[in-house]
């Protein structure tokens, strides 16, 4: 297993990482090689255990991973990323066209997209680019949803102390207008 970092600007924030994960290393140093100029962190995996230690270890926006593999298959692999990593959205790499096992792989991984072998490079940046565009807008939604319900709470917590000082200025008001109506009547 190796992790390499695609090459980003000096003081810029780190960009997206994708998980790419084949026993083949000659695939993995392809799609290395073709992210590497995207702005992406691009970490490699042999084999769907390491691919979930690599998980267990670095947060990942993105996996590709291959779908005929020894001793885990990439549905099986994907699933688990689905129930341990929500978040992280799955793309599925297939060199065969077994329709039934892509459709099982897709609905029990939730898979976003496949993608079959050999790719068109240019297809596969913009796939990869329109996940990431995607998993960004969630996080996003997620952050402008929490910061929705933090300002509700504030304006829940303002109102509440907003009617008890109007009660208690109400309550200084009509005394006051009885002070001056018993001064008015002496």
């Amino acid at each position: 297993m190796s992790s390499n970092p695609a090459i980003a600007e000096p003081g810029a924030a780190p960009g997206p990482a994708i998980l790419c994960v084949d026993d083949e290393p000659n695939i993995l140093s392809a799609l290395r090689r073709l992210f590497r100029g995207q702005g992406y962190r691009v970490h490699t995996a042999e084999s769907a255990k390491a691919g979930l230690e690599l998980l267990e270890r670095e947060q990942v926006d993105l996996v590709i991973s291959d779908m005929r593999m020894p001793e885990m298959n990439g549905a099986d692999f994907l699933e688990i990323v689905r129930a341990r990593w929500p978040a992280t959205l799955r793309l599925l790499l297939t060199g065969y066209a077994d329709v039934q096992s892509i459709l099982g792989a897709i609905n029990r991984g939730e898979i976003y997209r496949y993608i079959t072998k050999p790719w068109d490079d240019s297809d596969i940046v913009l796939v990869v680019r329109h996940a990431l565009e995607r998993v960004a807008l969630e996080k996003d939604k997620a952050r402008l949803e929490a910061l929705t319900q933090a300002q509700n709470e504030s304006l829940r917590e303002l109102n509440a102390t907003l009617e008890q000082k109007v009660e208690q200025r109400t309550g200084e008001v009509l005394a006051a207008n009885e002070r001056l109506k018993n001064n008015f009547l002496t």
